[in-house]
């Protein structure tokens, strides 16, 4: 097998290439809070159509919060949502979940 001396030169650029892929995978299954930008790559949609869901299909409080002006989205949830797992019953249920946890703290 002969390696052309042209293709040694991109392997700089292949290994960048490599690390960015394994930290974008890192991030996608560790970070659970994702902003509308990371929202929008981690589902391949535009942050104006992350919007436009938001308004019509997530619930503030299971899907996303607002905190400091931003919105941050759940990313576990989201998941359910796009797999067809998020049910008005389980919305309620980690509603009451998440209230009792910021009473618990004393954030409400």
């Amino acid at each position: 097998m002969t390696i052309e001396f042209e293709s040694l030169k991109l392997l700089p650029r292949m290994f960048e290439l490599i690390e960015k892929l394994s930290r974008q995978q890192e991030e996608g299954n560790t970070k659970r809070w994702l902003s509308v930008k990371e929202l929008a790559t981690y589902l391949s949609y535009s942050s104006d159509r992350i919007y436009k869901i938001k308004e019509e299909h997530f619930i503030e409080g299971i899907h996303f919060f607002k905190k400091s002006g931003k919105i941050l989205f759940d990313r576990v949830a989201i998941d359910s949502w796009v797999v067809g797992k998020d049910t008005l019953e389980t919305n309620i249920q980690q509603r009451q979940i998440v209230d009792n946890v910021l009473l618990s703290i004393g954030k409400i």
